[in-house]
């Protein structure tokens, strides 16, 4: 009777096991769902969102991103997804560079687990599609970089209907950057401060777009944010700027500009970058950088200068007519007091 009991208990506890394990997997699971969009203008594309994902996961932790695609091209089209990692550059006007079929320095696609991987939207209709994230338990702690990419992919034309035509494929790309926890690397410094147009002994007029630099040697993104401040030849602050949070990839040089909308300047100008290099493992370290630069709108001060040298002329002008009239009616008065004279003679 006590073992028929014990196994009474042990079955149980087995059963029980594995309805909450089913259970967790449900829930954990999330189907995907396309809904109509009611009202959806025409306008020839479709939208992917969120553009960027970035999250912090353990060694062997795993969650779920949706993504969101919705249809505005006007007809029914057949969806495709794709996985590419991608990498940073130190080409500062490339930001990321997607891998296509080659595996990254720091390899997340993987890991990326979209629920389908093709499908099928009218116009105005929108999938929710979740991607699941995995990382491996013995993922070394740094960063993981990896996209899904959506690319419209119409049907083959027939082939008495495809000459001359051209059968056009649109992508869009989801960026995941996951850091995965631990010791990492984190190195970072502000390169270059300048301003983006070509160096002028002066500029004509606003607005002034700054350009900077952020090298990341480390082994995981970095966030840096911060502001620029703007003061002028007395040290009177004139303007402020924000820099907010951007990526800059592993084993890169991130190039960033922000403009400082402001046309009507006039003199010496001196700005300061102060850029936070965002660790999360240290407490703020914010590079600081210092640019003078002049303004001087010569076209209108060349007005301006003519203005006043024909102003000047025609006060002179005046001066000398009136002085010249004042002295020829001076004149006509003493001819008319000497003929007065003569006549009573």
């Amino acid at each position: 009777m006590k073992k028929f009991i014990e196994t009474q208990k042990i079955v149980i506890a087995l059963v029980i096991g594995a309805v909450l394990g089913m259970v967790s997997n449900v829930a954990f699971v999330s189907a995907y769902e396309i809904q109509d969009i009611e009202e959806t203008p025409v306008k020839n594309d479709f939208v992917l969102g969120p553009g960027k994902t970035e999250l912090n996961l353990d060694p062997g932790s795993e969650t779920v991103k949706n993504l969101m695609i919705t249809n505005r091209l006007g007809r029914e089209m057949n969806f495709k997804i794709d996985i590419e990692d991608f990498a940073g550059s130190n080409d500062p006007e490339k930001t990321v560079v997607l891998l296509g079929s080659e595996k990254g320095p720091y390899s997340l696609k993987e890991y990326l687990k979209p629920e389908i991987t093709e499908f099928t939207l009218w116009h105005g209709q929108r999938i929710i599609l979740p991607v699941r994230i995995q990382i491996p338990k013995d993922a070394e702690p740094s960063g993981l970089y990896g996209s899904v990419l959506v690319s419209t992919n119409p049907p083959e034309t027939e082939p008495e209907k495809s000459k001359g035509q051209t059968r056009i494929i649109s992508r869009l790309g989801m960026l995941f950057l996951i850091r995965v926890n631990g010791e990492v690397t984190e190195d970072g410094f502000l390169h270059e401060f300048k301003i983006s147009e070509p160096q002028k002994l002066f500029y004509e007029k606003g607005p002034i777009s700054f350009e900077f630099l952020f090298q990341n040697n480390g082994n995981v993104h970095l966030s840096p944010y911060g502001k620029i401040e703007i003061t002028n030849l007395m040290g009177k602050k004139v303007g402020e700027l924000e820099v907010d949070p951007y990526f800059a990839m592993p084993d890169s040089l991130r190039k960033r500009e922000i403009k400082w909308d402001r046309e009507q300047l006039f003199g010496r100008y001196s700005a300061t970058l102060f850029l936070n290099r965002n660790y999360q493992n240290e407490e703020n370290i914010i590079d600081q950088k210092t640019i003078v630069f002049w303004v001087f709108p010569w076209k209108i001060m060349l007005v301006a200068v003519v203005g006043i040298i024909f102003l000047i002329l025609l006060i002179r002008w005046f001066f000398k007519k009136f002085k010249f009239e004042l002295k020829k009616k001076e004149s006509t008065k003493e001819d008319t007091r000497t003929q007065d004279t003569i006549t009573k003679k």
